[in-house]
């Protein structure tokens, strides 16, 4: 009898102990380093690291530094590395702990010209970009699909932080085949905030701001970065937006020839405003379209001043260049591509773009910044339209409350961290994390 309870003792210790170990095994495991060039070392900006066949993956920092959370697998897991002008990379990765794995990415060959395709570059570029635009209903979704991602938005002047605003998102974007803007010129997309943390305020207003801001609504940047997401617009008729089909046909029209994305050819389309124009700005853009499916995978955009136009002043552009300048990135993920990074750098809504401190001219501009983190077919998750942010109330006027644990584990703001200059930027009075506390009761 004696032996039998021992025997059931035994057994149920160590049942319990193997309970205790399996709850002890974390749902995911971590890799993290840095994707660099393998000429020259340096870090790659803006390249997908991804696990194959699956949303799960992030986009590098401008350092190039990326950190991905993976769910555990018993078998070996497939990570896959790839940019614009760089051979893909496909790495197999054991599940361990806090792994740090840096990755070494070939250049591609980037041939200029080397195949033109209808007698010309003119129309060579016309032929692709034109059936790439045909192809948008089957590369990009047709119905309505919901994306989670992180937001950054920084208002600067000159180089020095002045306001910072970052969020948790969930958007429910309409299928690339309807139109993407209301009779309003709203967007058809509905943004609901997550979590929400802001610093202090340092912007320059003045009363024409506040007067004109008054007169015209406020803007919320949640909205108006899903704007440049421009595969939307080239095939829509509106007026007063770049890169609308209206807009894209006065462009001129150049084939620059292929490089490599995410293993395969990728055609190079640039356009830009015809050099005769008398237009105030000149538009510049570059489409990477994938040759076999002509799906846009990043389109670049910069607004410049017009060179013939004297009366432009150095003073009145960003960085004594540009007007405003984007870039987005598309990745292939179950069957359809989506934006995985959008990022934009303008002129600020709400407030002079130039004012004078004393004899001093400071320029105000701000940089937002959308990174995919997500996304989802459950219907239940569908966002409501009392949910929805508005789209014409200042993202700063929004209060939430602050879920301090949430951004210390938060992936996103881990892998892009604000340096301690931007921090000290914002550190007039307060600490940042009192900031955030603060302007978020």
């Amino acid at each position: 009898m004696k032996s039998k309870v021992s025997f059931y003792i035994i057994f149920h210790l160590l049942v319990t102990e193997l309970q205790s170990q399996q709850l002890l095994i974390p749902e995911t495991f971590q890799i993290q380093g840095i994707v660099k060039s393998e000429i020259g070392g340096l870090g790659i900006p803006y390249v997908h690291v991804y696990v194959a066949g699956s949303a799960i993956g992030t986009v590098t920092n401008s350092e190039g530094e990326y950190e991905v959370k993976i769910p555990y697998s018993s078998s070996p897991i497939k990570v896959c590395v790839s940019g614009v002008g760089f051979q893909k990379e496909i790495f197999e990765v054991q599940r361990q702990l806090n792994q740090e794995m840096n990755f070494l990415l070939k250049e591609a060959v980037y041939e200029l010209n080397a195949v033109v395709i209808t007698g010309n570059s003119v129309d060579s570029a016309s032929l692709i970009y034109n059936t790439a635009v045909h192809f948008i209903r089957f590369n990009y979704p047709s119905k309505s699909h919901l994306i989670e991602g992180f937001f950054r938005e920084v208002s600067l002047k000159d180089t020095a932080y002045t306001r910072l605003i970052e969020a948790s998102i969930r958007v429910q974007e309409v299928g690339y085949q309807r139109n993407y803007f209301s009779n309003e010129g709203e967007t058809k997309n509905r943004v609901k905030i997550l979590e929400l943390r802001k610093s202090d305020d340092f912007k320059h207003y003045d009363v024409v701001d506040k007067l004109f801001v008054s007169a015209m609504g406020e803007q919320n940047e949640l909205y108006t970065i899903f704007q440049k997401n421009y595969v939307r617009t080239i095939s829509e008729e509106i007026e007063n937006r770049i890169l609308t089909r209206r807009h894209i046909a006065l462009l001129d029209k150049n084939y620059e020839g292929h490089t490599i994305f995410d293993g395969e050819k990728v055609f190079v389309i640039s356009m830009q405003t015809p050099p005769a124009s008398n237009f105030f700005r000149h538009e510049y853009v570059r489409f990477f379209i994938n040759a076999a499916d002509y799906a846009i995978v990043k389109i670049e955009h910069l607004s410049v001043p017009n060179p013939s136009r004297n009366e432009i002043k150095p003073e009145w552009l960003i960085e004594n260049k540009f007007f405003s300048k984007s870039e987005i990135l598309y990745r292939k993920i179950g069957g359809h591509y989506f934006p995985t990074f959008i990022h934009k750098t303008e002129s600020p809504y709400d407030a002079k773009a130039i004012f004078k401190t004393g004899k001093k001219i400071e320029k105000q501009y701000i940089d937002v910044v959308f990174l995919l983190t997500n996304i989802f077919d459950e219907r239940s998750l569908k966002i409501k339209w009392k949910e929805a942010e508005d789209q014409e109330k200042d993202l700063y006027k929004i209060n939430k409350p602050y879920n301090e644990q949430f951004w210390k584990n938060y992936n996103a703001v881990i892998l892009n961290p604000l340096t301690k200059d931007r921090v000290k930027d914002l550190e007039l009075k307060d600490s940042i994390n009192a900031q955030f506390k603060k302007n978020n009761e």
